[in-house]
């Protein structure tokens, strides 16, 4: 292993052992000490592979989101049927991969660190434009969708976000009043009749 893969390897474990502080912490007390400790190395390391505790916030965003964005492909050759990518869509958007107790925290925390923090704020621009870019790669593939113009299809992108959110947060506070199965059949339903 090469010296340049070591080092990226002990930034994702460093990115993992923040990501843990901030589930299990919150934000407030994710300290460089308590990631440290968390990640088993010295503080000082931690100021050998990120300048601050900003820039760790920003890579553990970025590196979460491009966790998300893997998970969110067409079917093999986008040779599924219409129905079956639009289907295969949603249940990831409302599916335990992208809904669950610690992406949420993780997601609700930076939310609340972004009003004060310009640096967090644009990192969650950042996962909210690739989001949408995610939605409209995948719902490429639907002859309805391709016929719409770029802005509506950038909105329609939007308004799934949307629905994702307001349904996660929902979820969040109270999982037992939010069905995500009853969610992914509704939105199918508002998307196939555009």
């Amino acid at each position: 292993m090469g010296r340049k893969s070591v080092a990226d390897q002990r930034r994702i474990e460093i990115i993992q052992a923040f990501y843990r502080c901030v589930i299990t912490l919150g934000f407030s007390r994710a300290s460089i000490r308590a990631v440290a400790r968390e990640a088993n190395v010295l503080p000082s390391t931690l100021h050998h592979y990120f300048k601050d505790r900003n820039e760790m916030i920003t890579e553990t965003v970025a590196h979460f989101t491009k966790q998300i964005s893997k998970g969110f492909t067409p079917t093999e050759n986008g040779m599924a049927s219409e129905d079956a990518r639009l289907s295969e869509g949603l249940e990831y958007i409302f599916g335990s991969a992208m809904i669950n107790s610690e992406y949420t925290g993780f997601f609700l925390e930076c939310m609340a660190e972004a009003r004060h923090n310009p640096e967090v704020k644009d990192s969650v621009a950042r996962l909210f434009a690739r989001f949408r870019e995610n939605i409209m790669e995948h719902m490429g593939g639907i002859a309805a969708f391709k016929r719409l113009n770029p802005s509506k299809q950038k909105m329609l992108a939007s308004m799934i976000v949307a629905l994702h959110e307001g349904i996660e947060l929902q979820w969040f506070a109270d999982p037992a009043a939010v069905s995500l199965e009853d969610a992914i059949a509704f939105t199918q339903t508002l998307m196939e009749k555009f």
